[in-house]
């Protein structure tokens, strides 16, 4: 296929028409033409201009367009849509050349491949790209002025110029279109009773809601008895372990139209459907009725879906902030990638454009230096070193240790305190704090950083502590190690007595913060009392009516792993064990227990218990995929940097330093430990870090 040159000054992409096969013919065929997005007809223009509109996103520029023209006859005001719920009529049409829509879809494999027609001449393309033009082609929606975009026949795929620059635009294009067709593939394993379930559960208020989740307990059929295995293979389906679609839904929003075949949901029910299923009571009903299929939910991507997609989306309409760092790489570990450096280049459409602006879109970059180049971006346009919270020597690219290797699959999601918790407790809706503002450990002192050479990061700070003593490591996700505790027999409790030490235990356990990250307080000492296994809590859970708490079977693992791998620590004369009770006060509320459960959940992800020989106890990075050796060790260095709000293990390494990982020191995340330094017992130095 031949492309000519895009003009960049014109603002030009290449879009294709859907055509009518000549007789005889069974291709696909289309034509590819050359449009440019500043060619906007007057009152379009008019519209981007006028008072409630200027200022806003693209996105929400679109929806209000949109929403302003007489409605279509026939659109439901269920929310789900017909198949031509997509399209504009002309009389909407932004351009003088018409309008158009984005597809979003999984390429598929590259050995698998079918023929189509592109300008009269025979192309190759992926089978699952003949798939979906096929189907689209049959109401020849795409047929006169409003069109498609496609990025492997609209980007020339083998002019590497054009493909960066192209690629960098994608913002542009899926936000600015009319619509971001979806293609989850073909109908198949009951997606059908999946999007018909999905539409129900949408319709449906509060109340409802509470009285569908006592009808599926007392009749688990009720709804179909193939609907919830259907939406368990819609949503395992390849489509959702792409990272590219993250960007795509995200900037299409409330225009997305996800499609199953000939069926088509639009993105708001869809997300309300999927609502449903977070909500506390038929989140555990969910797994119960894919037990009775000899199934088991895979949830990945309904995390991804409803915590991630669903409110970026709304940010992104209403024009909300732009992603952190640490949000960015929890995404990019949720997805798949043919290439490393998708990781980054997928998500680009989400980053600051400034940040962006530093970086280049260049396939030819290297992964470490594209890596490295990134956290020196973030470092640089925030004039902050939070990114050091990310780094390790752990990365299997040769990524350096203060930089996030993004490919590093050690990384665990919901694992902050900024993250809303697991159980009755979540809160999704409201934009989460950033990671700066939850700890002050350098009590407000600005950073001091150079790059002296390339790949290495120079900044100050001042050690303050080691580390002494090691509960068991993580292994994967599922249990821990009790054989690689590393006791400190010589440890003393700084925080004084039994009692003083209980507490700090709690504070560490929950590092120090609770939903919405606030402070945590004495009713928090709640888990202390938490049994350590779920067979000795459900009676009495039962016995105190506490549905949440008593449905947790299935989830309480966590808590019953970590505590018997860490049990025997030795803290001073005590085991760490000793300062728990199987025993639920009489005046305990269930709330706190809940509170206190869930957010146990997230702090023993990528962590791993840890006191100091300073007789401090806190939290070390811990790394559950790598060797024995592969780990935090005694000895480590537990440092400030200025600029990062939390303490930083460290390590000397030649005649540099590693970053080991963030880490939590009860007593010390606000500042406190500035009080060495005006002593004069600590000294502040410039770390090189490699």
């Amino acid at each position: 296929m031949v492309y000519s040159a895009l003009g960049r000054d014109k603002d030009e992409i290449r879009l294709i028409t859907l055509q009518k096969p000549p007789n005889g013919s069974m291709l696909v065929h289309c034509s590819l033409e050359t449009v440019s997005l500043q060619d906007v007809r007057d009152d379009y223009a008019a519209h981007l201009v006028s008072p409630d509109v200027a200022g806003k996103t693209r996105r929400k520029a679109v929806s209000l367009w949109a929403g302003r023209r007489i409605r279509r006859p026939g659109r439901s005001a269920t929310g789900v849509n017909s198949v031509d719920s997509h399209v504009p009529s002309p009389r909407d049409y932004r351009f003088h050349w018409g309008d158009y829509a984005a597809l979003s879809y999984v390429w598929g494999s590259e050995i698998s491949r079918r023929n189509i027609v592109v300008n009269g001449r025979e192309t190759s393309v992926t089978e699952n790209l003949e798939i979906v033009l096929r189907v689209l082609s049959r109401r020849y929606h795409f047929g006169g002025h409003y069109k498609l975009w496609v990025d492997a026949l609209c980007i020339n795929q083998r002019d590497e110029d054009e493909k960066a620059f192209q690629i960098s635009k994608m913002r542009e294009i899926y936000s600015g279109a009319w619509a971001v067709i979806a293609w989850l593939g073909d109908e198949y394993d009951d997606s059908d009773k999946a999007l018909d379930l999905l539409q129900q559960f949408a319709k449906m208020n509060e109340e409802r809601q509470k009285e569908l989740a006592g009808q599926i307990a007392r009749r688990p059929d009720s709804l179909g008895k193939r609907s919830f295995f259907g939406l368990n293979e819609l949503m395992k389906r390849q489509y959702w372990s792409r990272l590219w679609i993250v960007q795509e839904l995200v900037l299409g929003g409330s225009a997305s139209v996800l499609r199953c075949g000939d069926r088509a949901l639009d993105w708001s029910t869809f997300c309300a459907g999927i609502d449903v299923l977070f909500r506390a009571d038929m989140w555990i009903i969910k797994d119960r009725l894919l037990q009775s299929e000899d199934s088991v939910w895979d949830t990945l991507s309904l995390h991804l879906v409803h915590k991630d997609i669903r409110v970026l989306s709304q940010y992104e309409e209403e024009g909300g902030g732009r992603l952190g760092f640490r949000r960015l790489l929890d995404i990019a570990c949720s997805s798949d990638c043919w290439d490393a450096r998708d990781k980054v280049f997928a998500l680009f459409g989400m980053i600051d454009p400034s940040i962006v602006k530093k970086l280049a879109h260049d396939y030819s970059m290297n992964i470490v230096h594209l890596f490295a180049a990134v956290s020196q971006a973030f470092i640089t346009h925030f004039n902050n070193l939070e990114p050091l919270r990310e780094g390790n020597p752990w990365s299997q690219t040769g990524t350096p240790s203060w930089a996030a290797d993004w490919n590093w699959d050690g990384r665990l999601r919901y694992s902050r305190p900024e993250t809303p918790i697991w159980g009755t407790w979540q809160k999704i809706d409201g934009p989460e704090p950033s990671q700066e503002q939850v700890y002050h450990a350098t009590d407000g002192r600005p950073a001091r950083f150079g790059f002296p050479e390339d790949g290495l990061l120079a900044c100050d700070g001042f050690v303050f502590d080691s580390i002494a003593g090691l509960g068991a490591r993580g292994w994967e996700y599922f249990r821990w190690e009790k054989s690689t505790m590393v006791q400190c027999p010589i440890w003393q409790s700084a925080y004084g007595g039994k009692d003083e030490t209980a507490t700090a235990i709690y504070q560490t356990l929950l590092l120090g913060r609770v939903s919405g990250c606030e402070m945590a307080g004495k009713r928090h000492s709640a888990i202390l009392n938490l049994p350590c296994t779920f067979n000795r809590a459900l009676p009495q859970f039962e016995s105190r009516g506490w549905t949440w708490m008593a449905s947790q079977e299935q989830y309480y693992f966590r808590w019953e792993e970590w505590r018997q791998a860490n049990d025997t620590l030795q803290l001073g004369h005590r085991m760490l064990g000793e300062y728990f009770s199987d025993v639920i006060p009489n005046d305990a509320e269930e709330r706190d227990f809940d509170e206190v459960y869930g957010v146990f959940d997230r702090t023993c992800k990528e962590r791993r218990l840890m006191l100091t020989a300073g007789g401090y106890i806190g939290w070390a990075p811990d790394n559950i995929y790598g060797t024995d050796e592969d780990q935090t060790r005694p000895g480590d260095l537990i440092c400030i940097i200025f600029g990062c709000s939390t303490p930083l293990v460290i390590r000397p390494f030649d005649n540099y330093f590693q970053v080991v990982g963030e880490a939590y020191v009860q007593g010390f995340m606000d500042g406190e430990a500035m009080k060495f330094v005006d002593s004069g017992d600590c000294q502040i130095k410039t770390f090189t870090f490699c």
